[in-house]
């Protein structure tokens, strides 16, 4: 017999990355435009000398003008994850609890509680994109006016000012870079180009001297793009099994060459029960017992493997699998 609560998992989990792999292309055409839109107003704006910086006044007067640009492009993009994104999961969320069953019928159904709940996290994660915004307002405000201050070239504001907004996928001159930029953007969502996703990226590294891991605005967005969307479920997805009675839960998700000892080994049923079987106690003493690389702060049952954790829990009845994990009912 198949195992429902399996299949609908999967569902949940494929269909976050259907919409991850949307709005990340719409966060990367979202930041190219902020990159050309800051890089242009400070070419009109800041005055130079045999191409170099010299006013301070324009430099802080330039301030306002950034903040504009991100609220008008990042912020609405933000806007559209946390309200359109979620909502949609919140019914997948629904229709799992409904395909699933055997749970009274007042919880296969969003309560009046679980839409207060999804209005909170909805503003919850809405303040931490508008904290990416404000955060690099400022970087980028405070780059333009030490770079005064200094009488720095204009064309080294711009590199900053462009790697501070994409990193190593900013723009460049040299058609070299754009193309291996352009390349990496288109496929790095798709799993079978990944090796030479990866090989373009070790190029930009190391021949053009592009740091992948630097603090730039579009690594914070894309990790909270990540997180608030599967974080979301999770949350989510506690409250209604919690409603519902469902203390034991189930660990599921893809391996990966990627995938992180713990999951792997929950997932493969090598630590634990042979069922894989665990309740909510169990859990929280697995993890105050581990320690992992990208591990996150948080509820367990929400950060699940840590930073980029594709997998999710899901709550069932014990009595519904026999000793060896398997559906019975």
């Amino acid at each position: 017999m198949a195992d429902i609560t399996q299949e609908m998992t999967a569902y949940r989990i494929k269909q976050i990355e259907f919409a991850e792999a949307e709005y990340y292309e719409q966060l990367t055409k979202v930041l190219d435009k902020i990159e050309d839109d800051i890089t242009s107003l400070a070419n009109k704006s800041l005055p130079t000398t045999d191409g170099k910086l010299i006013e301070l006044r324009a430099a802080i007067a330039i301030r306002p003008q950034i903040k504009a640009i991100l609220e008008r492009e990042y912020l609405a993009w933000s806007d559209t994850v946390v309200r359109k994104g979620f909502n949609k999961q919140a019914k997948r969320v629904e229709r799992a609890f409904k395909a699933i069953g055997r749970i009274p019928k007042e919880f296969q159904e969003l309560t009046k509680g679980d839409l207060a709940l999804i209005q909170n996290l909805k503003q919850q994660y809405f303040t931490q994109f508008k904290d990416i915004s404000n955060t690099f307002t400022r970087t980028l405000g405070d780059k333009i006016y030490q770079n005064t201050l200094l009488g720095s070239e204009f064309t080294v504001l711009e590199k900053e000012l462009r790697q501070t907004i994409n990193g190593i996928y900013a723009s460049s001159k040299d058609p070299e870079i754009n193309r291996l930029v352009k390349f990496v953007k288109k496929n790095k969502n798709k799993k079978s180009m990944q090796r030479k996703v990866e090989k373009s990226v070790a190029t930009l590294q190391t021949k053009f001297g592009r740091d992948r891991a630097g603090n730039n605005m579009k690594r914070y967005a894309g990790q909270l793009l990540n997180d608030s969307l599967r974080d979301f479920d999770a949350t989510l997805n506690f409250n209604k099994a919690n409603d519902a009675g469902l203390t034991f839960v189930k660990y599921y998700g893809d391996v990966i060459p990627t995938t992180r000892q713990i999951c792997r080994s929950l997932v493969n049923r090598s630590i634990g029960k042979t069922s894989g079987l665990f309740t909510i106690d169990e859990v929280k003493r697995l993890w105050t017992s581990r320690s992992w690389s990208g591990k996150k702060a948080g509820n367990p049952l929400v950060v699940r493997g840590g930073y980029n954790c594709r997998h999710q829990w899901s709550y069932v009845n014990p009595d519904w699998y026999d000793s060896n994990g398997e559906l019975i009912i």
